[in-house]
């Protein structure tokens, strides 16, 4: 198995379709970059733009696998906050979800 899928705890997704690249998807995914390499859990949370996610209006969003927690109407100042709270302390940003998806155990 490749090595950076073995250290790979989160996988974040950003929608890169048509109708969000005026909604500075860009920008915010370029902050999650920053703090993620400043806080050196660059290896630990890898970062992917994806096509439509289905969900368009609300954007930008950040879909957090495996948790199924999907982060909408984000800006960069959300960045550090979901970045402390979810990624490296583990507790998702409640006043920053539109959705929580069950994951199976």
């Amino acid at each position: 198995m490749n090595m950076r899928l073995k250290a790979m705890k989160k996988h974040l997704f950003f929608c890169s379709s048509e109708h969000c690249e005026g909604q500075e998807s860009e920008e915010v995914m370029e902050a999650f970059k920053e703090q993620l390499v400043e806080l050196g859990i660059h290896k630990e949370v890898k970062l992917s733009k994806t096509n439509c996610l289905g969900i368009c209006g609300n954007g930008p969003f950040a879909l957090v696998y495996p948790d199924g927690i999907w982060y909408y109407n984000l800006t960069t100042d959300d960045v550090p906050k979901i970045t402390m709270e979810h990624l490296v302390n583990g507790e998702p940003v409640e006043e920053l979800i539109m959705l929580r998806m069950s994951v199976p155990q």
